[in-house]
């Protein structure tokens, strides 16, 4: 059951800088897991695409985080929730590493972890991580990859 407040993180563990302006994208596929009110059967609704603010002139260096939107349940009343990592690497060819998912879950109040002044990272703050996109060792510079549906 997802918490009433969610936030994807994405950490750079590939070993490389991804910066915006040399063809590296980030972005989240996600899809929500809800029941359908009048008959009870599973439904499957893909939001939009997250693209974590990763725009012109940003980078992420190996190592760093970088936030997704966050999902308020209160009244979606979501079950579950699908991701998919995707990465164009402008680095791929000296990419060797991760891309890892964590799931920042917040209270009624919407108050998450990464919200807290004590907040250092996803992985210093031990959140919970759900998933990964593996930087495949024979990636090319500007080639996408995908992760596996990780699923929560």
């Amino acid at each position: 059951m997802l918490a009433q407040f969610t936030k994807p993180i994405v950490v750079n563990n590939s070993g490389q800088t991804v910066t915006y302006n040399n063809n590296g994208r980030l972005n989240l596929k996600r899809t929500a897991i809800h029941f359908n009110t009048t008959d009870g059967k599973v439904v499957y609704t893909p939001l939009a695409d997250d693209d974590l603010g990763f725009i012109a002139a940003s980078s992420l260096a190996d190592g760093a985080e970088i936030e997704g939107s966050e999902i308020d349940n209160t009244s979606n009343l979501y079950v579950g929730m699908q991701f998919q990592i995707e990465v164009t690497h402008d680095e791929g060819t000296a990419a060797d590493g991760t891309f890892d998912l964590y799931l920042d879950g917040g209270d009624a109040t919407g108050e998450l972890a990464s919200d807290a002044s004590g907040y250092a990272s996803a992985e210093a703050n031990k959140l919970e991580p759900i998933g990964a996109l593996t930087w495949e060792s024979n990636g090319q510079d500007d080639e996408l990859m995908r992760s596996n549906v990780i699923e929560i």
